[in-house]
């Protein structure tokens, strides 16, 4: 969606407060492959994630037109759809770049990104035609599909990257962005995932982290696949009763339910919400030690007309938190005693329940997850 300026005046007061590039190319490049040698000086890193900090910025305005535009065909797919924005957390860039190493930082398609969560997999599928039809600017450059074709992890979704083009704001062109398209049951799982990962220091939605969770979440995604079936045919691997058997049994070993229900439960948020006059969120998790202290979350809020303090604020937390892997696996909670899993996340969105909807895992919520797993296996566990 290309937003029309209405006058010069106008245009300048609506766009003062967005980062405009201040590197070139090869600049942004060079800091990249910094960040990804785990060899380079404390001052090296920093420099280059001043750098880091203002590519990403320079997505903000783009971004906001894109995530207009999504809002604008969910609205005719499915009303009670929620949409949200998000810039890409400098701790999962860094381990894009050293999971990735010939990848270079302005190849990454998902610096910013929008997402959908519809009621169904058709609504999902509609979403999708209505992209292929528009008549905008943008350019879709890939299609995944991870419903038809999930991820081994059991994570299932649909994505599009745009190249962004506008003609009255050429300066952001060539800018990729990515969509996201799923449903509620979808975003029950992977925020779940995330949640998981969050509090024992693993990346699980990257398929890396200790066998037994990344198998829990393997048969989780198939469960809630049978609940939801897909418009074409496919042919599930494990029969229902197979896979409810195997929750059951994991459930038992990892006791999931009694740790993500008690980290639920003992996470302290401190709100400082002006509802009035959002913008932005910006998202502090520290999922703490049972032991030593308790999993907090701070919130804070931002209009648009501060967005640059938004993106500042979201930069200093950032440099407070780990930003590398630690060398080693982490061992399950209550053991955890590290501050990986903290994370800081700058979002966009409606209100603060689409907030708290949209990413449940800063809330270390898994209820919705849970419950839709609970009545599966209590529905199947005796099926051959």
């Amino acid at each position: 969606m290309d937003l029309p300026a209405r006058g010069n005046k106008q245009r300048t007061r609506r766009d003062s407060s967005y980062a405009t590039l201040r590197y070139s190319r090869a600049a942004i490049d060079k800091a990249g492959k910094s960040l990804a040698l785990l060899t380079s000086s404390e001052e090296e890193v920093s420099r280059a994630l001043d750098v880091l900090a203002n590519w990403r910025s320079s997505h903000a305005f783009p971004l906001n037109s894109m995530t207009m535009d999504l809002k604008q065909k969910v609205k005719r797919v499915n009303p009670q759809g929620l949409v949200a924005q998000r810039l890409k957390r400098a701790k999962s860039i860094v381990g894009k770049l050293l999971f990735k190493p010939s990848m270079r930082l302005t190849q990454m398609q998902d610096i910013g990104g929008c997402r959908a969560i519809v009621g169904s997999l058709e609504d999902v599928y509609k979403l999708k035609e209505l992209y292929l039809q528009s008549r905008s600017l943008h350019e879709i450059i890939s299609q995944d599909d991870y419903i038809a074709h999930p991820k081994t992890s059991g994570y299932r979704g649909l994505h599009l990257v745009f190249r962004f083009k506008s003609r009255s704001h050429p300066e952001y062109d060539r800018l990729l962005f990515e969509v996201q398209l799923r449903t509620f049951t979808q975003h029950a799982w992977a925020t779940a995932v995330e949640t998981v990962g969050a509090i024992i220091g693993q990346a699980l939605k990257s398929s890396e982290g200790q066998a037994e969770w990344l198998e829990y979440f393997k048969y989780a995604a198939l469960a809630l696949e049978f609940s939801e079936p897909a418009p074409f045919a496919s042919i599930p691997p494990f029969s229902k009763g197979d896979v409810a058997r195997s929750l059951a049994s994991l459930d038992e070993s990892l006791q999931v339910h009694a740790k993500l229900t008690a980290y639920g439960e003992a996470l302290r948020a401190t709100e400082r919400v002006n509802l009035r006059d959002t913008g932005y969120f910006l998202l502090v998790l520290t999922p703490g030690d049972p032991g030593r202290y308790q999993p907090e979350l701070k919130i804070f809020s931002y209009s648009k007309r501060n967005a640059d303090l938004a993106y500042k604020e979201y930069e200093r937390y950032e440099r407070l938190l780990p930003l590398y892997p630690p060398d080693g696996q982490l061992s399950l909670f209550p053991d955890f005693a590290n501050a990986s899993g903290a994370q800081a996340v700058l979002v966009g969105a409606e209100s603060f329940k689409t907030i708290r909807d949209s990413f449940p895992n800063y809330y270390l919520d898994t209820r919705s997850f849970l419950t839709k797993i609970d009545a599966f296996v209590k529905e199947n566990k005796r099926r051959r």
